[in-house]
């Protein structure tokens, strides 16, 4: 019986230590966008990506239109897979971005997926 509660408590340990990974490369995706928000870009045909070594935050715009872009944002942690990259809406003025309203996405909207590949 002990070792039946000892192979679920070692399930419920790796559950909960997956859902902490989660919650922290979010919650560094959500501060890359936020910073990114305050940066200053310019309009590109290809991502324009800014990095903030210090926290780990990666922040990339992409042109996708006539005063049109898509911010790509994620925080790095050492040994992790793939982090979690928020997407955005928005557009520039005098290179400031503003975002679209109700513009957040958590995946790329766009329908070619090799545009939705950012640079390393």
């Amino acid at each position: 019986m002990l070792s039946g509660l000892q192979q679920q408590l070692n399930q419920q340990r790796y559950l909960v230590a997956s859902e902490i990974g989660f919650l922290k490369q979010y919650a560094a995706a959500v501060s890359a966008q936020a910073w990114g928000s305050q940066l200053s870009w310019t309009s590109t045909p290809t991502w324009e990506c800014q990095h903030q070594s210090h926290q780990g935050w990666n922040a990339c715009i992409l042109t996708v239109g006539k005063n049109e872009f898509l911010m790509a944002a994620y925080g790095n942690f050492p040994g992790q897979q793939s982090p979690v990259t928020l997407w955005l809406w928005g557009t520039l003025d005098n290179s400031r971005w503003i975002s679209t309203p109700h513009g957040w996405l958590d995946f790329c909207p766009l329908t070619d997926a090799s545009r939705c590949q950012l640079p390393q």
